[in-house]
């Protein structure tokens, strides 16, 4: 096999551990509800609690990934890019939307289309662009331009809750392309304990 190659799967075994992004979507939710003071999550504790557990379903599914399919780490290059990309993106998408949906009166999200931009941009740098991922975040965009958002008392936190479904649909087709890039992982009741990840 060559290099790239080898490269190319040590990127998507590291980036498309799509259950890892469940409970992130989760956070993401969770935090336009707290600011949204909707229901049991206008109680501060709440959320807290909430935090504790997605951050526990997290260290589980890091848990699963590792058992499962062991660690694979990109070339160090790879690791700069991919982590320069990661930054830049993500800082665009999260805070360069809320400046933006706070700094102009428009009727769409800017947060909301910043952050499906910078999703479909950081994959086709990081892992490759898949057709689930033109779809579900070409859907995000689209709900972004929808011209109702100017009508929301704060459309910043309405705007977490597509961005949460997003990234939650996004990571089960990203676990799904895993396992059929690599199989479902490896069968840990056959080995003997003696073995290593």
């Amino acid at each position: 096999m060559e290099r790239k190659d080898l490269e190319s799967a040590a990127a998507q075994v590291t980036y498309l551990r799509g259950l890892l992004a469940v409970p992130l979507g989760l956070l993401f939710i969770a935090t336009g509800l707290g600011n949204l003071g909707w229901g049991p999550f206008a109680e501060s504790w709440v959320f807290i609690v909430a935090l504790a557990l997605i951050g526990g379903a997290y260290l589980g599914i890091s848990r699963y990934y590792n058992d499962n399919y062991g660690r694979a780490t990109p070339s160090r290059p790879n690791q700069w890019g991919y982590g320069v990309a990661s930054f830049l993106l993500f800082a665009a998408g999260l805070v360069g939307g809320t400046i933006l949906d706070h700094t102009f009166d428009v009727p769409v999200s800017a947060f909301a289309i910043s952050f499906a931009l910078a999703m479909l941009a950081w994959f086709a740098i990081c892992v490759g662009l898949r057709a689930h991922h033109l779809v579900i975040w070409g859907a995000l965009l689209v709900v972004g331009l929808v011209p109702v958002w100017g009508s929301l008392a704060d459309k910043i936190s309405v705007g977490w809750l597509p961005i949460g479904v997003a990234t939650i649909v996004a990571g089960l087709f990203d676990h799904r392309a895993l396992v059929e890039s690599f199989g479902p992982g490896r069968d840990l009741s056959l080995e003997t304990s003696s073995a290593g990840a």
